[in-house]
């Protein structure tokens, strides 16, 4: 499938068209003899312009750039979303028989990250164990029968502590999903990895990431802290025996670590690229539902006092991938619900006929709204494919005869006519 957001070609074309107009104004003004009072109105229409091009620049340069605290809310997202499929899974196991092992199968690969855990499922799947397979999916993700029972506030600190070392004490070695999602601090080894390839130190590696100075200092000095309570869990996790003592030594290093991480994802969500991020999207929703409003319709390319907003929803809403944590959700889904009221011609027809028939093909399904598709389970490029699916059911009825077809598949009369 193709992918049809380029945002930096699109920044630099608008840059190139529109900015070199302000500069070349009066020159082009006094050569084709326009009078002052019309060189004052185009000069105020460039500058509208420009204006626009800047806000959109800084919009890009902002929403569409990753950072640390973005990497650890995007690490955080990633995590709600392994538990909303496990919760997936342990309900489709408490619905046996009637689910199909072959399907159990594949939602197990596509589920469960842990190797160790992933075979001992598949394991007891071959061998028909399915109460084995719940227990291990309750323990490991520290389940309830009352579901759904996880919520994306913070698990209390008592409780994450108490259900880890009680899964360490069964099963040696192995730590539970909620403490690896604690050890990996946000992705901490992938951002110190990536900081250190660019700069001499770290501190000037974040501020070339959207991290002020203030920020960068309090995100190594948590790192810091972090390594060290790290430190002490992996040397518990390895030993093959424990006292008594190290067994409520570490409950107290699990608390820390537990608080520790909930001051990382509270530091994420204030910095200030995530802080500006939310801003920016928060008044694209704002200037969407406003314009949408007032005409009944999405911006269109066209029209040059609507490019500006037509620039910046593609890109923003479309190609949104380093912008996927909690805090995006309600104004994301908002902005998808948009683009399926009022949908805008991005694609040709033929290219979406063709890009859904790959969709299908490779998901078992046709794009799915927004009203009816789980935010943890966005596939690539299905908001933009709902979008036009919804553009051309308006506006084509061979398309919705051939998207019937597709959808409704219908066999071939192999009997001779009935006479």
């Amino acid at each position: 499938m193709k992918t049809y957001i380029k945002t930096p070609i699109l920044l630099l074309s608008t840059l190139l068209l529109t900015l070199p107009a302000q500069a070349q104004l009066k020159g082009l003004s006094n050569a084709a003899g326009i009078s002052s009072k019309a060189a004052g109105q185009l000069s105020s229409k460039v500058s509208r312009e420009v204006s626009y091009v800047t806000r959109n620049a800084q919009a890009f340069a902002v929403g569409l750039s990753n950072s640390p605290t973005k990497h650890i809310l995007n690490q955080r997202f990633q995590f709600q979303r392994e538990y909303a499929r496990a919760v997936a899974l342990y309900q489709s196991l408490q619905a046996q028989p009637t689910v199909h092992p072959e399907k159990l199968r594949a939602q197990i690969e596509k589920t469960i990250i842990n190797n160790t855990l992933r075979t001992s499922l598949l394991n007891n799947l071959d061998q028909g164990y399915i109460s084995s397979m719940t227990q291990d999916l309750e323990e490991y993700f520290n389940l309830t029968s009352k579901l759904p029972f996880f919520s994306n506030k913070s698990i209390p600190e008592e409780s994450f502590a108490i259900a880890a070392r009680s899964y360490l004490t069964r099963h040696s070695h192995k730590p539970s999903w909620q403490l690896r999602e604690v050890i990996k601090f946000g992705g901490m080894r992938a951002i110190r990895a990536e900081l250190s390839m660019i700069a001499p130190s770290p501190q000037q590696a974040a501020l070339a990431h959207n991290l002020n100075e203030k920020e960068a200092e309090q995100l190594f000095a948590l790192y810091e802290q972090a390594d060290i309570l790290n430190a002490e869990i992996k040397e518990f996790i390895a030993k093959e025996t424990h006292t008594q003592q190290e067994y409520e030594e570490v409950l107290v290093t699990l608390r820390q670590m537990n608080d520790l991480y909930e001051e990382l994802l509270t530091f994420a969500k204030n910095s200030t690229s995530v802080r500006t991020t939310v801003e920016i999207y928060k008044n694209l929703l704002a200037d969407m539902e406003k314009f949408v409003a007032e005409h009944h319709r999405a911006p269109i390319w066209q029209d040059p006092l609507e490019r500006p907003l037509y620039h910046l929803f593609e890109p923003l809403v479309f190609g949104n991938q380093v912008n996927m944590f909690e805090e995006m959700i309600p104004i994301m889904t908002r902005l998808y619900e948009l683009t399926e009221m009022y949908p805008a011609k991005r694609l040709s027809e033929q290219d979406t006929l063709k890009d859904i028939q790959e969709f299908k093909a490779k998901h078992g399904f046709l794009p799915r709204s927004v009203k009816i598709r789980d935010f943890f389970d966005i596939r690539h490029d299905e908001p933009m494919l709902v979008e036009a699916m919804s553009y051309w059911k308006l506006n084509s009825q061979k398309f919705v005869k051939e998207l019937d077809q597709l959808m409704f598949p219908q066999e071939e009369d192999l009997f001779p006519p009935f006479f």
